[in-house]
């Protein structure tokens, strides 16, 4: 599939969905043949998850990133980045538990059953 198919899906750029999949690429998560062909899977969607895919395309950092430069002259201020940040780290790991739980072709399942429903409600 080419980027700019998946863009034209997903209303963005190819660009973006380039830089997406050279990321997947890296994680060995996808193959590129040069033309036409673009990117296919390089395992088959059953061993492929979401914390996977996550792992390859996220940005450094954490997934809930928090305002840092609070008023430590504030009693609120001085103590809130600390609490945030420990209820953020056990949300994002909770998130990434269940990203391992999911994977590429339960999706598939799901957005296949989607569109039946959908073509048979028309």
């Amino acid at each position: 599939m080419t980027s700019t198919l998946v863009a034209s899906s997903i209303n963005t750029n190819p660009v973006v969905v380039r830089r997406i999949m050279s990321r997947l690429k890296q994680a060995g998560l996808v193959d590129s043949s040069p033309g036409a062909r673009g990117f296919r899977l390089s395992m088959s969607s059953s061993n492929i998850n979401l914390k996977m895919i996550y792992e390859a395309t996220k940005d450094d950092g954490p997934l809930f990133a928090i305002h840092s430069d609070s008023n430590h002259n504030c009693e609120v201020g001085k103590n809130i980045d600390a609490l945030l940040d420990g209820l953020y780290t056990v949300a994002e790991q909770k998130i990434q538990a269940f990203f391992e739980t999911v994977t590429l072709r339960d999706l598939e399942q799901a957005l296949q059953q989607r569109v039946g429903q959908q073509s048979t409600s028309v």
